[in-house]
C-alpha cells in the first residue's frame, strides 16, 4: 500500500510542471469574495488542491473568504468555487463535485486558487488539501488538517490537533494548554516541529522508521526501542498526549 503511494505521489508531482507550463498562457484571474454568518464554536471545512490557504482568527461572528483562482476561462465556468453553509458549519470546496477523488484533479481538473479567510476566534477547522500551502494564525478550537505534500503552520493556536502530511512540513506553536491537550501528527517524509507552552506537560509517543525525536526539553523515558520508538513523559506527565508517526520525517519539540 505505502508503495502505491509513493508512486502515484511520483506520478502527480511529475505530470503537474507539464501540464501547467502548456495551459499557463491562457490562464486568467477570477476573484470571489464571500461573507457567511458563523457563531463562535462553529466549523470552517475547506478542500482545495493547489495554491494556499491562509486561515486568521477575528472577533466577528463570521467567515470573510478572498479567493483567487487562475485557470483557463473554460476550467473557470466548469470548475465552480461552492461555499455554503450547513447550519453551524461553513463548507468551502473548490471542486463541482465533493466526492471526487483527488485522481480527478489533476491536469484539466485543477483550478489553483489562493485563500485568505478569516474566521471567529473560537472555531473548528477541517480542511483537505494536496500541495497548497496552509497557514493559520490565532484560531482556538479542533484542528484536522489533512495534505499531501502541502506545508502546514500553525500558529499562536489552542485546541487539540490532528494533522497529516506526506511529504510537507508542519510547524505547530500552541500558546495554550489544557489538561485534555492532544496532539497527533503523521507525516512520511515531512519533518515535524512542536512549540508548547511553558505549562506543557503530558506523555509522548514516537514512532519513526529512520527519522529523529529532539526534545529541549527533559523527557521521562518509560519504554521503547531506542530513539526510533519510544514513550516518554514531559513536564511531570498527565493526560495530555503528543503522539508523532513518521517513516524518514524527524520530530523536534521546544518551549
Amino acid at each position: 500500500m505505502r508503495a502505491a503511494v509513493v508512486a502515484f505521489a511520483i506520478c502527480a508531482l511529475a505530470a503537474a510542471p507539464a501540464v501547467s507550463a502548456r495551459q499557463r498562457w491562457s490562464d486568467e484571474t477570477e476573484h470571489v469574495n464571500r461573507t457567511v454568518p458563523l457563531e463562535p464554536g462553529g466549523t470552517l471545512r475547506l478542500k482545495s488542491f493547489s495554491g494556499r490557504v491562509t486561515i486568521t482568527a477575528s472577533d466577528r461572528p463570521e467567515v470573510v473568504i478572498d479567493a483567487v483562482r487562475r485557470a483557463s476561462r473554460e476550467r473557470l465556468n466548469r470548475i465552480t468555487l461552492d461555499i455554503h453553509s450547513e447550519g453551524s458549519t461553513v463548507v468551502v470546496v473548490d471542486a463541482d463535485h465533493r466526492e471526487r477523488s483527488w485522481f480527478m484533479f489533476t491536469g484539466s481538473n485543477v483550478v489553483d486558487t489562493d485563500f485568505d479567510i478569516k474566521v471567529p476566534r473560537r472555531t473548528n477547522l477541517d480542511v483537505s488539501v494536496f500541495s497548497a500551502a496552509v497557514s493559520v494564525d490565532g484560531v482556538e478550537g479542533s484542528h484536522k488538517l489533512n495534505g499531501f505534500s502541502s506545508r502546514v503552520s500553525l500558529t499562536d493556536v489552542a485546541g487539540p490537533i490532528r494533522a497529516h502530511s506526506f511529504s510537507g512540513s508542519i510547524l505547530i506553536r500552541a500558546k495554550a494548554w489544557d489538561a485534555n491537550q492532544s496532539i497527533d501528527v503523521d507525516t512520511f517524509s515531512g519533518n515535524i516541529e512542536l512549540h508548547v507552552p511553558e505549562t506543557a506537560h503530558g506523555r509522548i509517543t514516537f514512532n519513526s522508521f529512520s527519522g529523529r525525536l529532539n526534545s529541549e526539553m527533559p523527557l521521562t523515558l518509560h519504554s521503547g526501542g531506542g530513539r526510533r520508538s519510544l514513550t516518554a513523559e514531559f513536564g511531570g506527565g498527565g493526560d495530555p498526549t503528543l503522539r508523532f508517526k513518521t517513516f524518514s520525517g524527524s520530530v523536534r519539540i521546544d518551549r
